[in-house]
């Protein structure tokens, strides 16, 4: 059995990752008739849970000045670490090795862009190092104050890192991350997010298709299997622009 993908959207709160993870689960399900699994995170396990209510500002101490004070930042971080092990020991690694394709709603680019308002990166990296890689992020990027219009509509209070002076800066944040992790080899793509659903939508899954399908798996509908290509499966990464196009 073929191992299954990891593909991952990210962004600010507020770009919409939620829903289009949505939608592409149905993509992957109803048009490509692939096995596929959606999850997220923070997760609703149990450090999972207690990160929600963190970001929510139900959990905290009482600081001299009689202000709330949530959890230190370091602690927050290990946290979220913790968590993510959690998710892929339990989770996300099993559905793979069972050849399902799994969306994970954020990942280890969210810490990385949020908790570097704080921390060091290069630490960051290091809590985070025993992650795998995912086969394809993808970044839906939408200006701040789009963010918050869209936020408002839907929220009636306002999380830990959701103050608009600080999605700023993470929106920063992950573009430079982005930037050093392609340098990597890291597929990543960005996805302008600022636009009508349909084409956002349509945007995804042009950059999600060839990486779980291959003229292989079309032309064996035909009962015309093609001499070098039996593979199911092509990561989108490892093709040049040409085959990419091909493929799609």
């Amino acid at each position: 059995m073929k191992r299954g993908k990891l593909i991952v959207l990210e962004g600010i709160d507020g770009a919409g990752c939620t829903t289009e993870a949505i939608k592409l689960k149905d993509y992957i399900d109803l048009k490509l008739k692939l096995p596929v699994h959606l999850t997220k995170e923070p997760t609703d396990g149990p450090v999972g849970g207690l990160i929600r209510s963190i970001l929510a500002k139900r959990v905290g101490t009482p600081s001299h000045d009689g202000t709330f004070q949530t959890i230190e930042p370091h602690s927050l971080a290990l946290l979220f670490a913790a968590d993510r092990v959690d998710h892929l020991e339990v989770d996300i690694k099993p559905k793979l090795d069972g050849g399902i394709v799994v969306i994970c709603d954020r990942y280890y680019l969210s810490s990385l862009a949020y908790q570097s308002l704080h921390m060091d990166l290069k630490w960051l990296e290091a809590i985070n190092a025993k992650c795998i890689t995912p086969d394809l992020t993808i970044f839906v990027q939408v200006p701040p104050l789009v963010a918050e219009r869209r936020r408002n509509r839907s929220r009636w209070h306002v999380e830990l890192y959701e103050e608009t002076a600080k999605l700023e800066r993470v929106a920063e944040n992950y573009l430079q991350v982005i930037e050093l992790l392609q340098k990597r080899g890291h597929n990543i793509v960005i996805i302008d997010g600022n636009r009508p659903p349909r084409e956002v939508q349509r945007d995804i899954t042009a950059v999600v298709k060839p990486l779980l399908t291959t003229r292989a798996t079309r032309r064996s509908k035909k009962n015309e299997p093609a001499p070098g290509e039996l593979q199911l499966d092509i990561g989108f990464s490892e093709m040049s622009g040409s085959e990419a196009e091909e493929a799609l």
